[in-house]
């Protein structure tokens, strides 16, 4: 045979071009969910101060008097929630100057409510999902809750997190020198790809651990056999085991007496102290069956102030009686469970810390919108005009990057634009912020599909102005500008407004940067960074 003619083989790709093409197209597969959760997660570290920012009611002064649940909440919830089976409340902290009361109503489901501790009264109701009601759960489920699918997505993109995380360290060999090379004055490629490596390693810990943990918290639906089987299937047993919970039915009779809630309170507090040598506080109580003979008091310690560690202690009281009727603390496992929560949610009292998780949120979303930039533009000019996949990937990226930005910018818009109480089609105002957003987040697609390279440009110019917008309407419609608000000590809505005026900013320089890039650019000095087709 002649060998001139035998097919040739291609030779069998290194590890480390097997892992720039994994690297590739598992980052083009999720990263624009990626970025839709890295982020709504990067504006959850403050979505208790976006809560005082939607919702202008809860813009209390902070105050150091104690709360009683007994003279406060106990009247509040007689009056509003009678009925319900269940009452939960949380008392005011540091960063929520006003206590949270929910029930059960038999005929409107979960209800909200916030208490002003000075005076005792309840504020109307919050007309807004705002931070902790929207952004938040964004984050985890993307509201999709059929099948808990929204969670079965993020869960997905968080193991190819991992696998990007993985890829990238072998492709990237010289790890420290990348770590200090940014050149902005190279070709937009060149200095897409340096932004890229270096905001990837800058908070690499933070990009390992924060999948990791949040794979790690919501393993109940991910592997619900791995709960189950021990307890036989029981998952009430399962719940009182691992959490600390407990139940017993209501007797349908009225409680011949009710005990002081705040001395059960009190005597949790004592019990913790003593037993960690640091002084505890109550975060959560819950009134089950409130009136009932079967009636009793669950008190959590759930964010302990200066710990990492979530949900460690949980005392469940007789409501009649007052007597102890369960008396829980974590286990070596739980307690591994609940750190590695409380390392995800950081619900403890550090603002450094705080900031720093945020930047490196921030840092997190840069390295995911530069990898899709690079990648669009290290192909752009080897595809035809029209090719349908190239725009579509186009169409996608642009929209998954600049679009969510500009719908959260939207939806902050539409918060201070809709007027109280409105309603539009049966939808509540609450309703009306979120339609705002997740039309201009489908606008913003459509955008992109129509003006191409030129929509990253014109997107981050609307970003910068609706972040401008939300500014002024927050000063026209409550007054509180920057100056009135940090006065008056409201540094929540003050710091919101001067991130806003920043991201403003920087919209404005990435709509300079981002033009549409040239066809022909010169050639990427070393290919092998480049990733394969």
């Amino acid at each position: 045979m002649d060998r001139s003619s035998a097919p040739l083989t291609p030779a069998p790709l290194s590890l480390r071009q097997s892992m720039t093409v994994l690297h590739t197209w598992a980052g083009v597969a999720v990263s624009a969910i990626l970025f839709a959760m890295f982020w709504m997660g990067t504006l959850s570290v403050f979505d208790r101060e976006i809560d005082r920012w939607m919702i202008p009611q809860t813009r209390l002064e902070a105050s150091d008097a104690p709360v009683s649940f007994d003279g406060h909440a106990l009247p509040a919830f007689r009056a509003a929630a009678p009925d319900a089976s269940m009452w939960y409340w949380q008392p005011p902290r540091e960063r929520q100057p006003f206590g949270t009361l929910g029930w059960n109503d038999p005929v409107q489901g979960w209800q909200t409510r916030h208490l002003d501790p000075a005076t005792g009264t309840l504020l109307p109701p919050p007309e807004s999902l705002a931070g902790t009601g929207f952004i938040f759960p964004f984050h985890f489920s993307f509201h999709a809750t059929w099948m808990d699918i929204g969670y079965w997505i993020a869960g997905f993109a968080a193991m190819a997190m991992l696998v990007l995380i993985v890829s990238g360290l072998i492709i990237h060999r010289k790890l420290f020198a990348e770590f200090f090379v940014f050149r902005p004055q190279k070709h937009a490629r060149r200095s897409t790809l340096d932004l890229h490596n270096m905001t990837s390693l800058v908070a690499l810990p933070f990009h390992v651990i924060l999948p990791l943990s949040g794979l790690y918290i919501f393993f109940g639906i991910y592997l619900p056999w791995s709960a189950a089987v021990p307890f036989g299937g029981d998952a009430e047993a399962m719940d009182a085991a691992v959490y600390g919970s407990f139940n017993r039915p209501a007797l349908s009779s009225p409680a011949p007496a009710q005990a002081s809630i705040d001395a059960m309170i009190a005597d949790a507090e004592a019990r913790w102290s003593a037993r960690h040598g640091i002084a505890a506080r109550a975060d959560v109580v819950m009134v089950q069956h409130p009136g009932d003979a079967a009636g009793f008091v669950t008190v959590r310690r759930v964010f302990p102030s200066r710990q990492v560690t979530m949900d460690a202690d949980v005392i469940t009281y007789d409501l009649a009686s007052g007597a102890v009727l369960k008396d829980w603390s974590a286990g070596p496992v739980r307690r591994a469970h609940g750190w590695l929560s409380g390392l995800h949610f950081i619900q403890f009292d550090h603002w450094p810390l705080r900031w720093l998780y945020f930047l490196a949120g921030l840092s997190g979303c840069a390295m995911i919108a530069t990898g899709l930039l690079f990648w669009l533009r290290a192909r752009e000019g080897r595809h035809t005009p029209g090719s349908a996949r190239f725009r579509t990937m186009e169409a996608l990226t642009i929209g998954g990057v600049t679009g969510i930005i500009a719908a959260t910018g939207a939806f902050l818009v539409a918060n201070r634009l809709l007027p109280e109480g409105a309603a539009l089609w049966g939808e509540s105002r609450a309703g009306l912020e979120v339609w705002a957003f997740w039309l201009v987040w489908l606008a913003t697609f459509l955008h992109a599909a129509v003006r191409r390279a030129a929509a990253w440009a014109e997107q981050c110019a609307a970003i910068a102005l609706l972040a401008m917008a939300a500014v002024l309407l927050n000063a026209a419609t409550t007054g509180d500008h920057v100056l009135a608000a940090a006065t008056r000590g409201q540094w929540a809505v003050a710091g919101m407004d001067l991130m806003l005026l920043a991201a403003a900013g920087v919209a404005g320089w990435a709509m300079l940067r981002l033009r549409p890039a040239r066809v022909a650019e010169a050639p990427l000095p070393d290919p092998a960074l480049a990733p394969a087709e």
